[in-house]
């Protein structure tokens, strides 16, 4: 019997627990949503379990939505991936970095070794905006209890963060976004709303 040449592991549905958030950009004033757990004195990004039947792209816009009160979409930036594109063409050259625009994908898998032994919280990171079309002037849902919302600019949210991994994934969203056009001051607003 052969083994695999990669250093594999196997984990079962019973060790898993999914999650999706986004970091959420308000890219009008170009700033980003923290949210303060006033119980420990932390300050976290927006993020939950997956339902079943649910799609990370669909769980990580409801989480958002439940945890901020903010009506949200998904941004769609300029990406890497080593994924195929949307269609196979002859030109397809295999397991290589391709760079997509206007595609929204996780960015980021952030995976976390729970206890007991061999149980894995995996956590797909999406980029989101809120959709200022649904909530014009700031207008919210009223959002988690536990949770003070505030926005903050791109510096002062990445140095506000308690996790310094949540401080890397900010940064990291941040020159996507960048990198995708949207940091200019000529941001049009069709771009910052839902299509």
């Amino acid at each position: 019997m052969a083994s695999s040449q990669f250093r594999s592991t196997q984990h079962n549905s019973e060790q898993l627990v999914e999650s999706a958030g986004a970091i959420l950009f308000q890219l009008s004033t170009k700033r980003i949503c923290l949210l303060h757990l006033v119980a420990r004195d932390e300050y976290v990004l927006a993020k939950g379990r997956r339902n079943i039947g649910e799609s990370r792209q669909q769980a990580a816009i409801r989480e958002v939505k439940e945890e901020t009160g903010y009506v949200c979409r998904l941004l769609p930036v300029t990406l890497g991936s080593r994924a195929p594109p949307a269609i196979e063409t002859d030109r397809f050259v295999g397991d290589v970095l391709h760079v997509y625009e206007g595609v929204t994908e996780p960015f980021t898998l952030q995976i976390r070794h729970l206890q007991p032994e061999g149980d894995l919280k995996l956590i797909w990171w999406f980029i989101a905006v809120v959709d200022e079309d649904k909530a014009p002037e700031g207008e919210r849902g009223p959002g988690e209890e536990k949770f003070s919302v505030e926005f903050y600019g791109f510096d002062e949210a990445v140095e506000k963060l308690t996790f310094k991994m949540d401080r890397e994934l900010v940064q990291r969203a941040i020159n996507i976004v960048k990198g995708s056009g949207y940091g200019s001051d000529n941001v049009e607003k069709s771009m910052l709303t839902a299509e």
